[in-house]
Order: C-alpha cells, then structure tokens, then sequence
C-alpha cells in the first residue's frame, strides 16, 4: 500500500511544479522547491507543539550528530530539490525521465560506496532491465528528447544529490530506527532553510522586481497543492526507504515514470 501510494503521489507533484514553472509563470525552482520542506517543518514542529509527536532520540542529537547526519542529508535534499526542478526550464518532460531512469544504478553505486551494501546478481539484472525498458519505452512512447548542456549538467547532478541523500537516509532509518515523523523533523528543517534562503538571494530580487508575487495571489490553490504533495512526497519516500531501501525506492520510481 505504501509503494503504491508513493507512486501515484510523485507524479501528481512533478506535473503540478512543471504547470507552476511553465503556465504560471512563476521560473522560481527554489523557492517552488522550498514549499514541501517548509510545509513538513511547520507541520512536524507544530506537531511537537502541541504534544502530537514524541522525539525517541532528542537525548542522541548533540551538535556532532546533526553536523554529520542531519545537516549533509538536509542539504542534499535541497539540491536534490533545486536541481530537479530547475531541469524543466531546460528540457522536456521526457528527457527528465530518460535520465532520471539510471538513477537506481547510481544509487547502487553510492548505496555500496557508502555502506559497502552489495546487491544480488539477479538484482543487478534487474536494475539494468528495469533501466533499459525505461529508457525504451520513454524515447518511444513520448518523444521530444531536446538535449541542452545545461539541462544535462543539473540532471547528473541532481541525481547523485538524490542518491546520497537516499543512502544516507537509509543509513538513519536502519541505524537509529526512527519513525517516519521524527526523521521528518529533525532533517527537513535543514532542507527548507537552505532551498529558502538561497531562493530569496537568488532569485528574491527577480520576484520583487517583477511583481511576481501576485502570481501567488492569484493562483494560491497551485501553491498550496504543491506544499501538501511535497510534503506527501517526503513521508512516501521516507516511508518506503524504511521498510525496504533506496535502492527498491528508485526502482519504483522508474516503474512509476513509464505509466502513461
């Protein structure tokens, strides 16, 4: 149930974002990309609050831990985010999920680099079916493959931000078994306040200036929408990192990029 929750969530917010981008008008990737991580942060800590969520490991969580785990894992997620979305200002749809198909084999790589977790033979097959018939049934099925070096330069990147943040991630989950919730408060404040506030230098002036505001005023259901699916995306993945890994999480990701 949690895998198939997460693969109907992803694309609903991958289109959502695209339509902001491109119809809305608002070529904000950051700030668009900092909404899930703000929404979790409010949502997480609000829940602390008011009593809802109990922390299991406040007492492990000095400075030495969130410089090593939290903060990397944090900032990754963000670049993951910025890059992932700032790709739709260059390429198409399709191209994005061609390049995005090779994912699991990354972090396969990085999964074995960092925690010298080898997978099966027969999963390494897989991988590479899985991959392959991705790739087929993209550059069939949808068309459009425009390369620019720009486009290419943010999806390489983006995809190892993605598959560090996953493995670490993964690390977490199985080192310290912490609920989905208290993951979710301890890292995505790192993630909001580094997306945000690289959005405001970067990109702020640009909003100010051309009174892109109002496109939020205007089209506020786009936005909200767009923070409750991130925060949907989060929980998912984390969610299914947990009870499997993220390798098993990238795999569905690319089973979920071939439906129509």
């Amino acid at each position: 149930a949690i895998c198939c929750v997460y693969m109907a969530v992803g694309p609903f917010l991958m289109v959502l974002n695209k339509e902001i981008l491109d119809k809305v008008g608002f070529k904000y990737p950051m700030l668009v990309s900092s909404l899930g991580l703000i929404f979790a942060t409010v949502v997480t800590h609000g829940m602390r609050a008011a009593g809802k969520l109990e922390l299991k490991f406040k007492g492990q969580i000095d400075q030495r831990f969130w410089l090593e785990k939290c903060l990397p894992v944090g900032l990754c997620h963000a670049a993951t985010l910025a890059f992932g979305n700032a790709i739709y200002l260059f390429m198409g749809m399709a191209l994005i999920q061609f390049l995005k198909a090779f994912t699991p084999i990354v972090t396969a790589l990085i999964t074995y680099g960092m925690l010298g977790r080898k997978e099966r033979p027969i999963t390494c097959v897989a991988l590479l079916c899985v991959c392959t018939g991705t790739c087929i049934s993209i550059a069939n099925n949808k068309g459009g493959l425009g390369v620019t070096t720009t486009g290419l330069m943010m999806s390489f990147a983006g995809s190892a931000c993605e598959a560090i943040r996953l493995v670490m991630t993964d690390k977490l989950l199985s080192g310290y078994k912490m609920d989905v919730l208290e993951n979710m408060y301890w890292l995505a404040p790192v993630g909001a306040a580094s997306l945000f506030t690289a959005g405001l230098v970067l990109e702020g002036p640009s909003v100010l200036a051309q009174g892109h505001m109002q496109l939020v005023v205007d089209h506020p259901g786009h936005f909200v929408l767009a923070a409750s699916l991130g925060l949907g995306v989060q929980l998912m993945t984390t969610m299914v990192i947990k009870v499997s890994s993220a390798t098993t999480l990238k795999v569905l990701a690319q089973v979920r990029n071939v439906i129509p």
